[in-house]
């Protein structure tokens, strides 16, 4: 039986909850290092749902058939499950903010913020209607561009993170790195598929 659209997006934003509050836990409760450790564990828990819906149609191109038809009928719903576990992030970023007075870097500030707007034009046109009304070139031109940007925090992200944590930072660089092959495989394939036609 296949699970509907706003019972996985609202599962999502509900484990996403459950790990901010695993965060607190684990960080000593309602405290500045309870927030702390719930931002970062939400933005991991939200990483390998954008991956999976960034990478859906470049699998499904190159493996047909399968999982992969399964993951790219689904992106939708694996996308907006992942802006919703973004959401739930980004509340527990403010409530680092305004309730422990953490202070953010600006460019967290402002290329999170202009990422997040992203995330939110992406998650209100993900339907057909939207796509209607933008055209189809308006549409992927937004949606593109919100998975690099969204790609570019992540990895930026992951970056910083290599000399203090390695454990955690090359996994998940490794993980970039092949969805971005995959990309450009499946980008290779369709050239010579339209070269051949």
């Amino acid at each position: 039986m296949s699970i509907s659209t706003p019972a996985l997006v609202g599962g999502a934003a509900l484990a996403a909850l459950a790990v901010g509050a695993t965060g607190f836990a684990i960080g000593g409760g309602w405290s500045h290092e309870g927030a702390l450790e719930a931002t970062r564990l939400t933005a991991r828990f939200a990483f390998p749902w954008f991956v999976a819906a960034w990478s859906a149609s470049a699998l499904a191109a190159l493996w047909p058939d399968g999982w992969r038809a399964t993951l790219l009928r689904r992106r939708r719903a694996v996308g907006l499950g992942f802006a919703a576990c973004h959401f739930v992030h980004l509340g527990f970023i403010l409530t680092l903010a305004l309730v422990f007075h953490h202070v953010l870097p600006k460019v967290t500030i402002y290329a999170g913020g202009f990422t997040y707007l992203l995330i939110a034009a992406m998650a209100a046109t993900s339907n057909d209607a939207a796509v209607r009304a933008l055209g189809r070139k308006g549409w992927k031109a937004l949606h593109v561009t919100g998975g690099l940007m969204i790609l570019l925090v992540f990895t930026n992200s992951y970056v910083s993170r290599l000399a203090a944590k390695p454990w955690l930072a090359i996994p998940a660089l490794s993980l970039v790195g092949l969805a971005v092959t995959l990309k450009l495989a499946a980008w290779a394939l369709r050239g010579r598929r339209l070269q051949a036609a």
